[in-house]
């Protein structure tokens, strides 16, 4: 009998612990989930309120008649435009299955500028934990930089899509080194250079660091 009933002591006390541990950790997934929903929400609130703010500007209407040419015309147009091709391919195909109005050619960027919200809170856990994700999903759902190129017909929002996803791919090729994240990195790289000219800084800074990470071991 006094055996049986310290077995079940013993059990109920095991339950009891694993309840305070698992309360904590359920506790702090529904907080990730909410911080997670509320920014997204709010983002794409924001985006939609002013993606009708008002018409097109010439950066933005030379890219939606680049994009609306026939895609073997594209190439030579972008000559005189002096940009690579992908955001420019992307948004040909955005505009076959949604139109060339204001909003639709705009939504685009919106898409890629939401994307990205998951995309940060990632990048902020493994950077500093919980604290940082949320610190850096609240910076990014309320920068005005970031709100203006996910309302713009423009490729600056693929391009903090791709340098995020470009940081995440690196910061795991770095730590657990796989064919998967370096076939990964190579084609974000890629695509960043697809995207726009100026990420050839970005990338040529990414390799200095990692030559000098090298030569310090």
């Amino acid at each position: 009998m006094a055996t049986s009933l310290r077995r079940r002591r013993s059990t109920e006390r095991t339950h009891a612990a694993a309840a305070l541990t698992t309360a904590p950790a359920e506790l702090d997934r529904r907080v990730r989930m909410l911080t997670a929903s509320v920014v997204v929400v709010v983002a794409v609130g924001v985006a939609l309120r002013f993606l009708t703010s008002s018409h097109l500007w010439l950066d933005e209407a030379v890219t939606v008649n680049i994009a609306r040419l026939p895609l073997s015309r594209i190439p030579d147009a972008l000559r005189h435009d002096g940009s690579p091709p992908l955001y420019y391919l992307l948004l040909h195909g955005w505009i076959g299955v949604f139109g060339s109005g204001d909003v639709a050619v705009r939504a685009l960027s919106a898409v890629f500028a939401v994307a990205t919200l998951p995309l940060i809170w990632i990048a902020g856990l493994r950077v500093g934990g919980r604290r940082a994700a949320v610190a850096a999903l609240l910076l990014l759902a309320a920068s005005p930089f970031a709100i203006r190129f996910a309302t713009e017909a423009r490729m600056y929002s693929l391009l903090g899509l791709l340098a995020v996803a470009g940081y995440l791919l690196l910061e795991r090729m770095l730590d657990r080194p796989s064919i998967a994240a370096g076939a990964g990195l190579a084609i974000v790289t890629g695509l960043l250079a697809l995207t726009h000219y100026w990420t050839l800084y970005l990338l040529a800074t990414v390799a200095v660091m990692l030559v000098v990470r090298a030569r310090r071991r």
